[in-house]
């Protein structure tokens, strides 16, 4: 072959593959290729590592698009006068939130499956440029019965980190932290769940205009049982009925802080 057509060909075959090649019927079409889109950044290494974070870190990436679809509009969406709910599926689930809290207006902000150490994670970002005048928390999956489970402790660090993160730019806001709810499907380790609640019960003491609101009265029955009436078939999310009992725990104790402060 001509030493010149061959250089020409080589040159021709490197373009190609820069540029990317289709073919269409007996036609070669040209199409530009493009480096992938750069995942949107939703944590800092800085977050990370103050809160220590890092042993975390791989579970919660599943979590990325969720997280960027929830705050996509985060600086439309809130308003001086909404209240933030933040945490789990039982957040992420509750349809009839604007409805079963008015006059209170919400802004969810739950993922599904999350416990204390994914909020944690990615609640600076869940909150930013985000506004509202109080948060209620509620993550109900660090106690399941499964060796991922965290002690009491470590749930009330990471709790601490959360709302570290709510306030950042509103320092005093009110905070109310809900407990564990007592589920049919998770009661074999509710003696575990009840020791994550007294420890979230003490950061309702000790920190200022942070609440803590116990729901197990409405959802055991007068021999301590669960029930079962209160939850759809999986039983472990709420029914309507559920949803009702909670809104109205929650509503009334929001009035309260709200009005003291």
């Amino acid at each position: 072959m001509n030493i010149r057509i061959h250089r020409s060909l080589l040159l021709m075959a490197c373009a190609m593959v820069s540029v990317g090649w289709a073919t269409r019927g007996n036609e070669s079409v040209a199409q530009e290729t493009r480096p992938p889109a750069a995942e949107p950044k939703l944590f800092t290494s800085e977050h990370i590592a103050a809160n220590k974070l890092e042993p975390y870190l791989e579970r919660a990436s599943k979590w990325t698009k969720d997280i960027a679809n929830l705050t996509a509009n985060n600086k439309t969406e809130g308003s001086s006068e909404a209240i933030l709910f933040l945490g789990s599926s039982s957040v992420r689930r509750w349809e009839s939130i604007a409805k079963d809290i008015a006059p209170f207006q919400p802004v969810r902000r739950g993922f599904g499956g999350s416990r204390y150490c994914d909020v944690a994670i990615y609640a600076p970002t869940l909150v930013k440029d985000l506004e509202y005048r109080a948060c209620v928390i509620f993550v109900g999956n660090d106690v399941t019965g499964s060796k991922e489970d965290k002690s009491a402790q470590e749930v009330s660090r990471l709790a601490k980190s959360v709302i570290a993160s709510v306030r950042h730019q509103r320092s005093s806001i009110p905070v109310l932290l809900v407990s564990v709810t007592a589920t049919p499907s998770r009661f074999k380790v509710w003696e575990e769940i009840q020791k994550v609640n007294a420890e979230l019960r003490k950061l309702g003491d000790e920190m200022e205009n942070v609440d803590f609101l116990d729901t197990s009265s409405e959802y055991l029955t007068s021999d301590g049982q669960p029930r079962p009436e209160l939850f759809v078939k999986d039983q472990l999310h709420q029914n309507e009925v559920g949803y009702k009992i909670w809104s109205k725990l929650i509503v009334g104790r929001l009035g309260e802080m709200l009005k003291a402060k």
